[in-house]
C-alpha cells in the first residue's frame, strides 16, 4: 500500500532553536528597559511631560511606575488595557495594523549566586480599548460627594489633624513636623481643603516612611495632583511650569526613583481612600432596599 503520510510533513519549517528564542526575548526585554529609561528622563525634562506622567498614573494607579512610564511613552491616552487573549475571550477583535503596547510582567523568582532573591520579568503585549472593535464606552464620571471624599482621605490619617486660626496668610493646611500635626484653617472650602490635606498628608508619609526624594514639597504637591485627578476634583490650581532644579541633572535611574516615590505615596493614599469608599458603596444597595421595604 502506498504511503501518503509525507504529504502532511512541513519540510520548510525550521527546527525550534531555543538559544535563538532566548536571545530574542532578552533583546526584547532590553528594548523595554531602555524605553523605561527614555520615558523617565523625558518625564522630568519638562512640566508638560511630567504632568502627562501624573495623568497616566492617576488613571492606572495600580500599575507600577515603570509600566506607567511605558504607557505614557507608547499610548498616553490609553484608558483600558488587555492582552490579545483577554480581548478575544470578551469577543473583541484587534483592529488591523494596530501596534502592541509593551509592558513588564513579573515572572518567577530566582536566586543569584550571592544568595539574593530576584524576580524575573517578561514583556507583556497589550492593546488599549481604542485599538479594538469594542464599542467605546463613554465613562460616566462618578461624582462623589466632597464630604465623603474628605472623610475617606482623613479616615486613615497618619497624624492628628487640628483646626487652627493661626495659619500663615493664604495657607489653608499646614503640616508641622515638630508637633506631628496637620493644622487646618477653619471654614476652608471642600476642594482647596482636599488639595491641601492630600499634600500635607503626603509629607507625613514621606517623613514617616523615610522615603527618598529630591524635593519633598514638590513630591507631596505631585501626589496631591494625582489624588485630585483620580477623584475628578479640579486640578486648575496646580502648575508644573516650574520644575525643581534637581530635575535638570537627573539620570534615568534617579528619575525612576523619584517617580516611583510619587507612585508609592499616592498608591498608599488611594488605597486608604478606596477602603472607605468601597465600604460606603457596599452599603448603598442595602440602604436602598431598606428604604423600599419601609415604603
Amino acid at each position: 500500500m502506498e504511503n501518503y503520510d509525507g504529504l502532511f510533513e512541513n519540510n520548510n519549517a525550521e527546527p525550534f532553536d531555543k538559544g535563538k528564542w532566548v536571545e530574542q526575548k532578552r533583546e526584547e526585554r532590553e528594548a523595554v528597559y531602555q524605553m523605561i529609561d527614555d520615558a523617565a528622563t523625558a518625564a522630568v525634562s519638562s512640566g508638560e511631560q511630567f504632568q502627562l506622567f501624573l495623568n497616566v498614573q492617576a488613571r492606572f494607579d495600580r500599575y507600577s511606575a515603570s509600566n506607567v512610564l511605558l504607557i505614557a511613552h507608547q499610548r498616553p491616552d490609553a484608558t483600558r488595557l488587555a492582552d490579545f487573549a483577554a480581548w478575544k475571550d470578551a469577543g473583541v477583535h484587534i483592529k488591523k495594523g494596530e501596534s502592541t503596547i509593551n509592558l513588564l510582567e513579573p515572572g518567577k523568582e530566582y536566586t543569584k549566586p550571592d544568595g539574593t532573591v530576584k524576580t524575573s520579568y517578561k514583556v507583556k503585549k497589550v492593546f488599549d480599548v481604542s485599538q479594538t472593535t469594542a464599542l467605546q464606552r463613554h465613562e460616566t464620571t462618578v461624582s462623589r460627594d466632597k464630604r465623603l471624599l474628605l472623610n475617606a482621605l482623613v479616615d486613615h490619617r497618619p497624624c492628628e489633624i487640628e483646626v487652627s486660626e493661626n495659619l500663615p496668610e493664604r495657607v489653608n493646611v499646614l503640616y508641622q513636623p515638630a508637633d506631628n500635626k496637620i493644622y487646618v484653617r477653619q471654614g476652608t472650602d471642600a476642594e482647596p481643603l482636599f488639595r491641601g490635606l492630600a499634600q500635607e498628608i503626603a509629607k507625613v508619609y514621606l517623613k514617616q516612611k523615610n522615603l527618598n526624594c529630591c524635593n519633598s514639597a514638590f513630591t507631596a504637591y505631585s501626589v496631591a495632583y494625582v489624588l485630585c485627578r483620580k477623584n475628578q476634583l479640579s486640578c486648575e490650581a496646580f502648575r508644573f511650569d516650574r520644575m525643581p532644579a534637581e530635575f535638570g541633572s537627573m539620570d534615568a535611574k534617579s528619575a525612576r526613583q523619584e517617580l516611583g516615590t510619587i507612585r508609592r505615596v499616592s498608591n498608599m493614599m488611594i488605597g486608604d481612600m478606596n477602603r472607605v469608599l468601597d465600604a460606603y458603596d457596599r452599603k448603598q444597595p442595602q440602604k436602598q432596599s431598606t428604604n423600599r421595604e419601609e415604603r
